[in-house]
């Protein structure tokens, strides 16, 4: 029982940590949709690796990153406003952080006029909703192993603690161990193939309807051994030419974009991020397709619960008998 203990501490705290991450990525995407554009001046830092916890008020907060910083700003209202704790992501902390000190910088962020609200830092504000993803997936799929193989060993336990008994009549005979073990892992093994291909689906999705539209010029094509590559130039919302390149394309996307290596279409429509102009652009013909691979593991996922929950309910149905 020490080994279902621990396997139950761990099932707990990484669930923990997948709500924690959860709702810190519901209040970056909150703040940064519903949230309005401020100033915000870095007043301090702290490392966050031995206490991941930060306190709004009576609200427990978990941060994910190993450092974050303090920001005051100036609410709309004009009254000034704080936020201790904010996580920063690594690449972010690198650009901020000179030895053991941390630049007192200004920085522009998105932020709510609520005591509970996090500000969302723009310029790392797409590093860290991708941290959060990965977090948020890690610890889903180490939370429901935990689980898993905490009901298995409990249900095994059980079983063979019946059976050690040996006395008639103490108890029923359970449900049969070897057909819930495979049940169990067979239905997680096909929430865990199914999850991963719909998160694939879910982010090529994303990256089509990201950002705002725009038809882009191609300055340049080259192409490398392998590798073929683009430069764009195009014209935001404010008027400037922005440009961006070299930056990789697919086979198909260049085979249309040229004849015999040289370039034959001179426009394409991309999306990008309008506040935001260090982030890739992403061109709309360009988008990866999902592969035989994502395809597979969701027939996969879907055929292997079927199985996983036909042999629980079989077990269930002959201990009922």
């Amino acid at each position: 029982m020490r080994g279902a203990r621990l396997i139950l501490l761990v099932a707990c705290l990484a669930t923990a940590i997948l709500l924690g991450c959860w709702d810190n990525r519901r209040q970056l995407q909150r703040a940064l949709d519903e949230g309005h554009v401020a100033i915000a001046e870095i007043t301090g830092a702290q490392y966050q690796r031995t206490l991941p916890f930060a306190l709004d008020g009576w609200r427990p907060r978990f941060v994910e990153q190993d450092l974050s910083v303090d920001l005051k700003w100036e609410g709309k209202d004009g009254k000034p406003r704080e936020r201790k704790k904010v996580p920063i992501t690594e690449a972010f902390a690198r650009t901020i952080v000179v030895g053991d000190q941390v630049r007192l910088l200004s920085l522009p962020v998105k932020v709510l006029d609520d005591d509970l609200a996090v500000p969302a830092i723009r310029p790392d504000s797409t590093a860290r909703l991708a941290s959060l993803h990965t977090w948020i997936t890690v610890t889903g799929y180490l939370a429901l192993i935990a689980w898993v193989a905490f009901v298995v060993m409990t249900l095994w336990k059980r079983r063979h603690g019946t059976a050690g008994a040996g006395t008639p009549g103490s108890s029923s005979p359970g449900l049969p161990p070897r057909r819930t073990i495979v049940g169990v892992i067979a239905l997680a093994g096909g929430a865990f193939l199914a999850f991963q291909a719909r998160s694939e689906a879910r982010a090529v999705d994303a990256m089509a309807s990201r950002g705002t539209a725009v038809r882009a010029d191609i300055l340049e094509a080259s192409a490398a051994s392998a590798h073929h590559t683009v430069r764009l130039a195009w014209k935001d919302g404010q008027g400037a030419i922005r440009h961006y390149g070299p930056m990789p394309v697919g086979q198909a996307f260049w085979r249309k974009v040229t004849l015999n290596g040289a370039l034959a279409i001179h426009q394409t429509e991309i999306r990008y991020l309008e506040d935001d102009p260090q982030v890739r652009p992403t061109i709309v013909e360009d988008l990866p397709e999902p592969g035989w691979q994502g395809r597979f593991g969701s027939v996969a996922g879907i055929a292997l619960m079927m199985i996983g929950a036909g042999c629980l309910f079989s077990a269930v149905r002959r201990a009922s008998r």
